[in-house]
């Protein structure tokens, strides 16, 4: 057990750098228009389906008519997936990463919706703080006078945007999919994530907006199929079978770290500069996350220790025999 906690933890640590590289691959791949966003998120999540596909094998036989769920929470994670690549044509790699944290705000707001379930006094404050480190990377600056102006304010909007979404993504499964096969779910959830991808890439990007980008340059063909099976099938699969043998807290805080690995990598290909926004909105958006992270894992366990009592007083005493 020790070794597949190692084995996992160094699993995590791969996922944290992939997710991280990924980001600034496909802005690499925006900048050269080689792909145009719904085209990329609709090749990379085809790509990542096939590689699913052979991952899931024999589980397929699981599948019945409650993964019909699967549709409007694709239809969901789609959105967000087209926002935020949308913005990260518009901005750079590590601000985009970083507000995709911006789920922190979104996630206690549809609880509350769809159960009913009252957000507590720290999703509250770490909501909070998520929002001041937000305004402080969308932020140029520090002539307040002047804040918001000669940013990327469309492109961080949008990002925001689709962080927004991928709070309500991540609130709808906790709610609607508890029973479901992890694989088996993320695997229709990018089903239909691929086809209304697909569907925006050529009504809106090609007939409307004129900005239909892809090629079959082999470089352009290798960096897709990068981003589609590593970055999103492997890092996936290897994300679930890692969170069986890490911690809650642990996956939580480590994730949200490739914001920092993008931002490394965006700098170090001068996809941008280094700014003290960037520095003080990145460690206050890091706050919010340590804050919920701890705090739900502290409520997980207190619930646990809750349920644990109350089967305890269940179980009857032996009564005695009579003689």
């Amino acid at each position: 057990m020790k070794n597949k906690k190692i084995i996992a933890f160094i699993a995590l640590i791969g996922v944290v750098v992939l997710w991280g590289v990924a980001p600034v691959a496909s802005k690499a791949l925006f900048d050269a228009n080689y792909y145009s966003p719904g085209m990329l998120i609709a090749v990379r999540g085809l790509f990542s389906i096939a590689a699913m596909a052979l991952f899931i094998n024999k589980g397929f036989k699981k599948i019945n008519k409650s993964y019909l769920i699967c549709i409007p929470a694709g239809l969901i994670l789609a959105v967000a997936y087209i926002f935020q690549f949308v913005g990260l044509k518009y901005t750079v790699p590590s601000k985009n990463t970083f507000l995709e944290n911006i789920s922190c705000i979104t996630i206690p707001v549809f609880m509350f919706i769809f159960i009913r379930e009252k957000p507590t006094w720290y999703s509250i404050v770490s909501a909070f703080i998520c929002v001041i480190g937000s305004i402080f990377l969308m932020g140029n600056g520090f002539n307040f006078i002047h804040f918001f102006e000669g940013g990327s304010l469309l492109g961080d909007g949008l990002s925001a945007i689709g962080g927004l979404f991928f709070g309500l993504d991540i609130a709808f499964t906790k709610v609607f999919c508890k029973d479901k096969d992890p694989l088996i779910y993320v695997f229709l959830q990018l089903c239909v994530l691929t086809a209304v991808s697909f569907i925006y890439a050529f009504a809106f990007e090609g007939a409307i907006f004129n900005e239909l980008h892809y090629s079959f340059n082999w470089l352009a063909i290798l960096e897709v199929l990068f981003l589609g099976i590593v970055c999103t099938a492997v890092c996936w699969v290897a994300r679930a079978w890692a969170m069986k043998f890490v911690d809650a807290v642990t996956v939580s805080v480590l994730v949200p770290l490739s914001a920092v690995v993008a931002s490394v990598f965006s700098i170090a290909f001068q996809l941008e500069e280094f700014t003290w926004n960037l520095l003080i909105g990145g460690l206050i958006i890091f706050l919010s996350i340590a804050v919920s992270a701890i705090f739900d894992y502290r409520k997980e366990c207190q619930s646990k220790h809750i349920d644990n009592k109350s089967k305890v007083e269940e179980v009857p005493q032996n009564e005695p025999s009579e003689s």
